[in-house]
């Protein structure tokens, strides 16, 4: 269908007009009437556009208007010619009721539009909204339940909330794009910190990004939402069961067309909070740190810039601040400007790092060996080289290992004592020696045999040079 086809065609006109403001104001008042009315009267709108538009309506104009001149003459002429005109371009249809009063019903477009437009009226940011924790919470109830016709409807429920959830992020990923777009045209400091702080602080911070880090956490449900629906994805009977209620909820043609449908909505959950991370969030983070940094840059230019008294000032407190040494500036200045040093203390305000000192050149000192060698020792040390621990031990040992095979994996190694889980740990060391005669490879995983755990590694015999 086209959209012309869906709404009348001079739907817009009067929001195109000259005193598309007075309509604007008056479509809100039809909203407000709307919503505080079951059934609306015509003398109920009456009534309150000339109460709140008393004086838009005297300042109009009404040029190149259709409106007679009695209607003309006076506030409630001009407010039956708003009636009389949005009626006529099918923002509200009139009818008769039983009590012989006029009627006014809103159509379900006009009542779609009105609502959009109040919202883009209305400032404050959006509160209260938990797409993640309704999803999991609707699922959760269903699972615990035995009844498919509540594990149907929670299926279309978290199906919904995953949409909106997506539109959410969306609308916070270019409503940043659109307050580096503002910020571009701001040339005050002020300007750009109320912005910072109160616009983008308040409406998309507070409102959006911190409730999806903190309360309605993807990371939190995500496991959980998954789990769920792969249970009910693998339960075929089951899913026959939920598209059978889903047949007679008249969601679909036939049995196989909503069995189908529910597969569908399922594998687009599972999928969308497999990615919500990376493709949503991460990017949205990204673009809230690139805003924050290009504001902060915007602050330090615009004050850097400034050339009053304010911006010397800052200049000048800023040198001051970063030197410790200050005392002959200070007292300098001291005449034109009432100064006092502030401090604070810190984790480091109680220590200095300790500076090296410059090392001097001085005189060598010479050593001399007057004591006779220790032949003891030195035969203790030889007999240590020659332990059975020894480069020479290992090896012998590991060619035990390999015997007339030329390969050997873990799972061939005989871990029966602690020396065989100790030559398996020095053969790993000493494989990268030039004089070993064979080599290690490590493999992954770990080995366990009788309590000892070595790395899977696969001991080959070196091939000789010929």
């Amino acid at each position: 269908m086209k959209f012309f086809e869906a709404v009348p065609s001079e739907l817009f006109s009067p929001l195109a007009s000259p005193n598309r403001i007075l309509y604007a104001d008056a479509l809100d008042v039809l909203y407000a009437a709307y919503q505080e009315n079951l059934k609306i009267r015509e003398d109920v709108l009456y009534s309150m556009l000339r109460g709140r538009l008393e004086q838009e309506l005297a300042d109009a104009t009404f040029e190149d208007e259709d409106i007679d001149e009695e209607e003309l003459r006076d506030i409630s002429g001009r407010a039956r010619f708003l009636i009389r005109k949005l009626c006529s371009k099918g923002w509200f249809e009139k009818e008769r009721g039983d009590d012989f009063e006029e009627y006014i019903t809103i159509p379900n477009y006009s009542s779609r539009l009105l609502e959009l437009f109040h919202q883009l009226r209305d400032d404050s940011p959006a509160r209260g909204y938990s797409y993640v924790f309704g999803t999991f919470s609707v699922l959760k109830t269903a699972d615990d339940s035995n009844n498919a016709y509540d594990k149907m409807t929670a299926l279309y429920s978290a199906y919904d909330n995953t949409t909106a959830l997506i539109s959410l992020l969306q609308m916070v990923y270019h409503n940043v794009k659109h307050y580096f777009q503002t910020q571009i045209d701001m040339q005050d400091v002020n300007q750009v910190l109320a912005a910072h702080f109160n616009d983008f602080g308040q409406k998309v911070v507070e409102a959006y990004i911190r409730p999806l880090k903190i309360k309605d956490s993807v990371p939190k449900y995500r496991v959980p939402i998954q789990s769920i629906l792969r249970r009910w994805e693998e339960d075929d009977a089951l899913l026959m069961a939920m598209a059978n209620e889903a047949l007679r909820d008249k969601r679909g043609k036939t049995l196989e067309d909503c069995r189908a449908d529910l597969l569908r909505k399922i594998f687009w959950i599972e999928e969308r909070y497999d990615n919500l991370e990376k493709d949503y969030l991460e990017e949205i983070d990204t673009q809230v740190r690139r805003y924050t940094r290009a504001a902060t840059q915007k602050i330090e230019n615009l004050t850097n810039r400034d050339q009053s008294v304010r911006g010397n000032l800052n200049v000048l407190l800023t040198a001051l601040s970063r030197n410790r040494r200050a005392a002959e500036l200070v007292d300098q200045i001291q005449p034109a400007f009432q100064l006092y040093e502030q401090s604070f203390l810190s984790e480091k305000s109680l220590w200095y790092r300790k500076r090296p000192e410059k090392r001097t050149k001085t005189a060598s000192v010479l050593i001399q060996d007057d004591q006779a060698p220790n032949t003891e020792e030195q035969v203790r040390a030889a007999q240590l080289l020659q332990s059975k621990y020894g480069r020479a031990a290992v090896n012998a040992y590991v060619q035990g290992w390999l015997g007339d095979a030329d390969i050997r994996c873990s799972e061939e190694l005989s871990l029966e004592e602690d020396k065989d889980y100790i030559m398996s740990l020095l053969a790993i060391l000493g494989s990268k020696d030039a004089a070993a005669g064979y080599v290690v490879q490590e493999l992954d995983g770990i080995f366990c045999k009788n309590g000892y755990s070595v790395p899977q590694m696969q001991i080959r015999r070196k091939e000789k040079k010929p």
